[in-house]
């Protein structure tokens, strides 16, 4: 608020600074600043309550492949277990008869679900199928003269350990895993008999290991022919390798492995309190800063208003006293001279009385306009109290130039008052002058000369007053 035109003092202790700490531009700037850190720390909450609903999603998401990975891993290794005591069977006994075959592999098949069919092949020839009908021109199959699985058989020989091949599509329709383990009759390298397949079908396995169920779970599973990561993706999406809220979990093969990528369905889990909790932060901290805005403007209006007259908004006497006081110092150190008028308004308490205070408030503030419109920009006009002024004028330094401005400060004065809808009313008006240094150093001595001289002036008022009615 505007300090009635007066030039900044250093009795005003930090008055530019006070000042614009006390404009609506700062307040207005702190009550943004607070808003944009409260909603700040409101979009925090919800990136926290984001993050942690996130850890919770992918730990279930975890449990949940974890337990589908479990399940596979046991179906597929359980199975393959079988066909090595078919192994070790025809390992003690090389030359197996047809019967005993056909006796251990329906056993090995009411073991599990998986198995399609089991088969031994002496010296790479196919000589045994289980079962047999359907199979029959499985029969002397050469895998040496086959180029597409010979490879896979000749890792078995070589390693020594059972392969998984697949999944691969099947003659007899569907799909299936290949598992082929080699009989050495013992552990010399010229005492190989001969390879055991096994075909487990793998539409089977997914669903016994819960990988078809329908959920808010999507996999896939790569690592064709035990090859791993570097493996083909031969079920489900091979995009949900590269989504980042996916989760791979390692398969475990007797010889290589299998990845399973788990990844839940696009929309399918939705953090739900983040609109809640965004708009509660952003409604709290609106609330917040609202109050501090209410808060920051009255405590503005209060300081104001401790060296501020509410009714003329003019300076009051605690003002005026710090900043004279400055004045006087610094004036002391320039030698420069300056005037104090005391202005008293006569028969101001008769229009209180016949017209109401509002009346006089307003002729109050019309005469406070009148007194700061005339002066100079180097001036203080403070309203002292009731009916009592002080003009500080910097600029006027001789006695011909005092009186002079207090004429004309007399003269605007006890021009007419506008009411409205009650017409005109007029006062009279003395005004007092002092000169510094010359007729004191202190505030003190100051007003009391001008005091002293607005007394001697007393008739000058009056017969100013009357010669303007005359007028």
């Amino acid at each position: 608020m505007p300090l009635s035109g007066a030039r900044w003092h250093p009795s005003l202790r930090g008055g530019f600074v006070k000042r614009f700490t006390d404009s609506r531009v700062f307040i207005a700037g702190v009550s943004l600043v607070c808003f944009l850190l409260l909603a700040g720390v409101s979009e925090y909450l919800v990136y926290l309550g984001e993050e942690r609903w996130q850890a919770r999603e992918r730990e279930a998401l975890i449990k949940e492949a974890g337990r589908v990975r479990t399940l596979l891993e046991s179906e597929i290794n359980t199975t393959l277990n079988l066909n090595l005591g078919l192994v070790i069977y025809v390992a003690t006994n090389p030359e197996v008869k047809p019967e005993s075959f056909g006796t251990i592999a329906r056993r090995l098949v009411r073991r599990t679900p998986h198995i399609r069919n089991i088969g031994l092949a002496r010296d790479n020839v196919i000589t045994h199928m289980y079962p047999f009908e359907g199979n029959e021109a499985a029969i002397g199959f050469r895998y040496r003269e086959n180029p597409a699985q010979w490879p896979m058989v000749q890792r078995a020989i070589d390693t020594r350990r059972t392969v998984v091949a697949g999944p691969v599509d099947l003659v007899q329709g569907g799909r299936g895993i290949i598992s082929r383990s080699p009989i050495f009759l013992t552990d010399r390298e010229n005492s190989y008999w001969g390879i055991s397949s096994m075909v487990m079908d793998v539409d089977s396995l997914y669903a016994a290991s819960g990988l078809m169920d329908a959920g808010v779970v999507r996999y896939a599973l790569k690592g064709k022919d035990g090859m791993g990561d570097q493996g083909e993706v031969f079920y489900g999406d091979p995009i949900l390798f590269d989504r980042s809220d996916a989760v791979q979990l390692p398969i475990t093969l007797p010889v290589g492995s299998w990845v399973l990528a788990a990844a839940p369905h696009r929309g399918a889990a939705v953090y739900k309190s983040e609109g809640l909790i965004r708009s509660a932060g952003l409604g709290l901290s609106f609330v917040i800063t609202s109050m501090l805005f209410a808060l920051l403007i009255s405590l503005t209006r209060i300081r104001y208003l401790a060296h501020h007259d509410p009714i003329t908004e003019l300076p009051n006497i605690r003002y005026f006293e710090a900043y004279i006081k400055q004045l006087i110092t610094d004036n002391l150190y320039r030698d420069e001279p300056f005037a104090l008028f005391y202005i008293d308004l006569d028969r101001f308490k008769t229009i209180n009385e016949a017209y109401g205070h509002k009346a006089g408030d307003r002729v109050l503030r019309d005469a406070a306009r009148r007194l700061k419109g005339m002066a100079p920009e180097e001036k203080v006009v403070c309203r002292m109290a009731g009916d009592e002024f002080v003009v500080v004028l910097e600029t006027v330094r001789t006695r011909e130039e005092a009186d002079a401005k207090a004429q004309e400060m007399l003269q605007a004065l006890v021009k007419p008052y506008e009411l409205a809808g009650r017409g005109e009313v007029s006062i009279d008006a003395r005004v007092g002058v002092s000169l510094f240094p010359i007729q004191g150093v202190t505030s003190e001595i100051l007003i009391r000369e001008a005091d002293l001289d607005l007394s001697l002036r007393k008739g000058e008022s009056l017969f100013s007053s009357e010669g303007q009615a005359e007028s």
